[in-house]
């Protein structure tokens, strides 16, 4: 079998990618997943998001195939109730990815093959890719995209020695920290709970656990530096678009945590995280993702080490010792690409409407 276009991962990015390939005529198309369900955001239903509505619905209107396509489906009727210039739980955009994956499956036959299975090596041929499933299937595809999504950071990140200092140390998971009706369940009125990280998934895991009818004793938020706040602009630019608290986490932020915070809140730096470690009972990690691994990649034989791949973040290229990987690219949350924010830095772009539009330059630029 070959193939003109591989996608590994079925998640928003893998989702987007295999729609802009079949915009662009990039097909047949082999999509490789163990179970087609939205990757991790299937995960992340009742975790509210920092991104507005509008922006889904962009996404989706430069989705070609699905615009052309709603017949079949129309994945905009997830937010017909809702203003479009608001936030929303997570929960309806893994509804909107579900419908657009509706749209594929009935309207793309003998343009991609859906494999439920892992990648497990890649030869790099330059030419091509020789691709090699956990089930032994082999076949060659000019294009390889890897949408193979991160991980949470876990207390190991931190200080692999924290549970043998602190054994009473329990730690609460990020996704269950982040969903305010699971969070709950893992925290009492008498526990102290730190979380380190102040991006928007440690501030949502603060604000859940406040709020909760559990409220434990104390909070301590370990941070290296003082919380960001996204600030919309009249012409519709955004400063600290990515790295900046948005939506009901912001508006909890301001009102809460700048200014004079309540007695059992305190913000620490997270230097200092080792004085007040004996006195926590749970912790939380917020401190970031890093990328899944990917499939065994080989060049002239030679196995590739995982953690020595990178990427070009302008072009999403996969690098190795400063050379391309021919014809492999990243994309999405694994391979956030770098932009320019409107207050004249350099961010990574995080979110369903940035990564729609890096893969459609990408695509784009491949056709032409």
């Amino acid at each position: 079998m070959n193939f003109k276009s591989t996608v590994i991962g079925a998640g928003p990015a893998g989702i987007i990618t295999v729609c802009q390939l079949l915009k662009n005529n990039l097909t047949p198309i082999a999509w490789v997943d163990p179970n087609f369900d939205c990757g991790a955001l299937n995960q992340f239903t009742h975790i509210p998001s920092n991104t507005k509505i509008q922006l889904f619905l962009n996404t989706l209107k430069n989705m070609g195939w699905v615009e052309n396509h709603k017949e079949v489906e129309d994945p905009t009727e997830v937010f017909k109730n809702f203003d479009p210039n608001t936030t929303c739980e997570l929960g309806l955009s893994y509804e909107m990815f579900k419908k657009v994956m509706v749209i594929l499956d009935q309207t793309c036959k003998g343009l991609i093959m859906k494999m439920e299975s892992v990648v497990e090596k890649i030869e790099n041929l330059g030419h091509t890719n020789k691709i090699t499933l956990k089930n032994n299937c082999q076949f060659e595809s000019e294009y390889v995209f890897h949408c193979t999504g991160s991980k949470r950071n876990t207390i190991d990140s931190v200080d692999a020695s924290l549970y043998k200092v602190y054994p009473h140390l329990k730690e609460i998971d990020l996704y269950e920290a982040m969903s305010p009706e699971d969070v709950h369940q893992h925290i009492t009125n008498d526990d102290t709970v730190c979380i380190f990280g102040n991006s928007h998934s440690g501030i949502l895991a603060a604000m859940n656990i406040y709020n909760s009818p559990n409220r434990p004793k104390h909070i301590y938020i370990f941070q290296r530096r003082p919380i960001i706040l996204a600030e919309y602009l009249p012409d519709g630019k955004i400063v600290n678009d990515s790295t900046g608290l948005k939506g009901r986490v912001a508006d909890w932020a301001r009102n809460i945590l700048i200014g004079e915070k309540p007695k059992c809140i305190s913000e620490i730096d997270s230097a200092e995280y080792k004085n007040y470690m004996q006195q926590c009972t749970k912790v939380i990690v917020a401190t970031g993702f890093q990328r899944n691994t990917l499939p065994i990649i080989t060049i002239d034989e030679m196995e590739l080490i995982d953690n020595k791949i990178n990427y070009d973040d302008e072009n999403m290229n996969l690098v190795y010792g400063g050379r391309e990987i021919s014809n492999n690219f990243g994309f999405g949350i694994a391979f956030p690409q770098k932009i320019l924010d409107a207050n004249g830095t350099y961010q990574h772009g995080v979110g369903f409407y940035k990564f729609m539009l890096t893969i459609t330059k990408v695509i784009t630029k491949l056709q032409s």
